[in-house]
């Protein structure tokens, strides 16, 4: 056989291979390989669905509306917002309560309004964070390791000028027990509020993103 001859099947296979390999490669980076989400129009993941393995910043350009009842995530964490571009009110969905949210008032939304996507960044150290009481880092000064439900309570703090994520990625809730508006932080410094998205510097829970 001529070693230049063209064999049924080989190239498909060689393709196959050179994925397995690339998903390997990746994976082994600390970055999550494969993520999914999907997006349904209507509430109970019905009607109209859109699957999202990358980001977004215009649902619109996917044929689908952008009216959201319900998400499933499949792998990986996702942040929902309120206008294109990734502007405006934020919506976590990740993989606590196995990542299903039925109802759009499981993400703490109000409306049923998504424009926009964006994959969480994961970082897989050890999840560590840094609330300052004012902005640029100074004034009093609260660590946290794990997730708080209520930080008035704990550590009777209501509020936070600034922020340093050292660790994981988490969202903030300006409401106890993990209610309310809320913002996703991924590792590195925000000097204020306004650089995570809030126009208020009031905290009441944090916790960790769930990627698994």
């Amino acid at each position: 056989m001529n070693i230049f001859t063209k064999v049924p099947g080989f190239a498909q296979q060689t393709s196959k291979l050179g994925s397995v390999l690339q998903r390997a490669f990746y994976g082994s980076s600390g970055r999550v390989s494969h993520m999914t989400v999907t997006l349904f129009e209507q509430r109970n993941f019905a009607g109209r669905r859109l699957d999202l393995t990358s980001d977004c910043q215009k649902i619109s350009d996917k044929n689908f509306p952008e009216r959201c009842n319900s998400v499933q995530v499949e792998s990986g964490a996702w942040v929902g917002f309120e206008h294109e571009n990734y502007r405006g009110r934020q919506y976590l969905w990740d993989m606590c309560d196995r990542g299903e949210y039925n109802c759009y008032d499981r993400w703490c939304a109000q409306v049923d309004h998504i424009s926009s996507v964006r994959a969480v960044k994961q970082d897989n150290s050890a999840p560590r964070a840094q609330l300052f009481e004012r902005a640029g880092f100074s004034g009093k000064k609260t660590e946290i390791q794990d997730d708080i439900p209520n930080l008035m309570s704990r550590y009777s703090l209501n509020r936070a000028a600034s922020i340093r994520v050292l660790g994981g990625s988490w969202v903030v809730y300006q409401e106890p027990n993990y209610r309310g508006p809320h913002y996703v932080l991924e590792k590195r410094d925000y000097n204020n509020s306004s650089e995570w998205g809030s126009q208020s510097s009031t905290v009441g829970s944090m916790r960790r993103v769930r990627f698994s």
